[in-house]
């Protein structure tokens, strides 16, 4: 039909995602991450070490998830490390958002920590982020094509 559009994915991870991510330290208080996650309304947080090295990550459902068991909260959770994520589920920077996608679904994540060639973090992706790859592109009249990605 006429005037009808096909949708695809282009592009990569490191066209679509965020450099300089705001962090969370393992030895900061819950205090601490809760005011992060108020001020800059995330979902979620990658954690460095003491000599900013990735070591996980912290998402808001780990925050509420306290409230969600039987034990006091305020005697078993201190510290970010005792609510965070390790490993923290990573991609590389080269590769395509398709591949991020099914990642995220895969990992039930609403985002991910992008890794550059050395492992070494260089930003993150979210899913809002990896709606930036969406395109539109005229359907032509013999058939659908294939998609990119």
């Amino acid at each position: 039909m006429r005037g009808e559009k096909q949708i695809y994915l282009e592009g990569k991870v490191e066209d679509v995602m965020t450099r300089q991510p705001v962090c969370a330290r393992v030895d900061e208080s819950l205090e601490r991450l809760v005011e992060l996650f108020k001020t800059h309304k995330f979902h979620g947080l990658p954690v460095l070490d003491e000599e900013g090295r990735l070591v996980g990550v912290v998402r808001d459902t780990d925050i509420t998830a306290i409230f969600a068991r039987k034990d006091p909260a305020s005697r078993v959770y201190r510290r970010v490390e005792d609510i965070m994520h390790r490993p923290p589920p990573s991609i590389h920077l080269k590769d395509s958002i398709q591949n991020a996608i099914m990642k995220m679904f895969a990992d039930q994540s609403r985002f991910l920590v992008v890794t550059d060639e050395e492992g070494k973090m260089v930003g993150v992706v979210t899913r809002i982020d990896l709606i930036k790859g969406i395109r539109f592109r005229e359907m032509s009249g013999e058939g659908s094509g294939e998609a990119r990605g």
